[in-house]
């Protein structure tokens, strides 16, 4: 009769792979979840990219718009200049120009009078009330890329206009800077 050799580890029974395999499904859940942590933080700077890119973009609308051409002292209290029509938005006229290179589409400005109609300079300004006036105005700029995933964005800004008091001359004061 013949022997049969005993068997060297007829203790164990495939504990060692359980507990790989428990190993390893806790390994691929860690990694999972660093991979879905990564692609969340990808997205959030995508989203503050766009925010920034069209506050930016509003607020280079302003510069564009605060030129005097586009704020004629005209009008009473109220009294708006658009860019475009814009749907739930009323304008007096359509007249404002954006210069080249905005995109009439993204881009939307509004300038509207606002109260009082003539007011004195601030203190900051330098001039007196003697001989100018100011006209206020607000500026709306908006921005919008949000089909493209660009942002979406407005900026409501002030502008003063100095209006001469009607009737007054303008006073210039001769300054002697030469030394004696």
């Amino acid at each position: 009769m013949m022997k049969t050799p005993p068997l060297l580890h007829s203790g164990q029974q495939g504990v060692v792979l359980i507990v790989s395999m428990i190993l390893l499904v806790g390994v691929t859940v860690l990694a999972l979840s660093s991979l879905h942590t990564g692609l969340m933080e990808i997205l959030m700077s995508d989203n503050d990219e766009a925010r920034t890119r069209s506050f930016q973009s509003a607020q280079s609308g302003i510069e564009a718009v605060a030129t005097d051409d586009n704020f004629p002292v005209v009008g009473g209290v109220g009294t708006s200049n658009c860019t475009a029509s814009k749907s739930g938005v009323t304008c007096d006229q359509t007249g404002l120009a954006l210069p080249n290179g905005f995109n009439t589409n993204k881009h939307w400005a509004r300038t509207e009078r606002l109260s009082p109609l003539y007011a004195c300079p601030p203190r900051i300004v330098g001039t007196s009330c003697d001989n100018f006036q100011v006209a206020h105005f607000s500026v709306d700029s908006r921005y919008s890329d949000v089909p493209n995933r660009g942002g979406r964005s407005e900026v409501v800004q002030g502008h003063l206009i100095h209006v001469p008091v009607p009737g007054e001359e303008k006073v210039i004061r001769d300054v002697d800077i030469t030394a004696p």
